[in-house]
């Protein structure tokens, strides 16, 4: 029986930080979203990075979807909602629990009811894009994702009110980065930079 060759590659780089460096936290206002049936080609994660650390947290090539399907996006109330990752399981089946949370949609009207009613049942892929416009995905093809709306009138005067969705998805790496082509009804946008992508016409 032949030996496993049991080498492998690590590739680890210094996590440097520059003082005087500006990091600015939280979401933008608009959060992509598609039904996993909709996708007929996922990017991919490499497994292994060939001269960059970079490569194990980027996605590699482009979402492709069904015909006339483009991402669809949720308006959030400023300043709400966040993404985060934490690790779970056990060695050596370690992975990550991506999540969106605290994601407000300022209504509570029909087309948001709509929406959580689908939502709640459905296997969906998440783009959120940080404040340096950078995209990053919540959801994965080998895992479900889960989403689970709230609707909240608000009372009073200075109540909360609005549609909060949380997103869970197991993944490999937290919430790795998109910096493919985003089809939307609005045009292509760049994952990299969230500027419209210009195609000639």
């Amino acid at each position: 029986m032949a030996k496993k060759n049991c080498t492998s590659q690590t590739l680890y780089e210094s996590l440097e930080f520059c003082p005087g460096t500006s990091i600015l936290p939280g979401i933008r206002q608009k959060v992509y979203m598609v039904s996993k049936s909709d996708i007929v080609k996922w990017p991919v994660l490499p497994k292994t990075a060939t001269t960059d650390m970079k490569e194990l947290a980027t996605y590699s090539g482009n979402f492709e979807l069904a015909a006339d399907k483009k991402w669809k996006f949720i308006g959030l109330a400023p300043n709400k909602g966040k993404i985060s990752a934490e690790p779970q399981g056990d060695y050596p089946a370690r992975t990550f629990l991506n999540k969106i949370e605290g994601a407000v949609h300022p209504e509570t009207d029909e087309m948001a009811a709509a929406f959580s009613r689908q939502a709640i049942t459905d296997d969906m892929v998440f783009l959120v894009q940080q404040r340096n416009g950078k995209f990053r995905v919540v959801g994965c093809e080998a895992f479900p994702t889960t989403v689970s709306p709230s609707m909240d009138s608000g009372e009073g005067v200075d109540g909360d009110f609005g549609t909060t969705f949380e997103v869970e998805s197991t993944d490999v790496c937290p919430a790795p980065f998109y910096p493919g082509v985003i089809e939307t009804e609005d045009g292509d946008i760049s994952g990299e930079t969230g500027e419209l992508i210009d195609n000639g016409d």
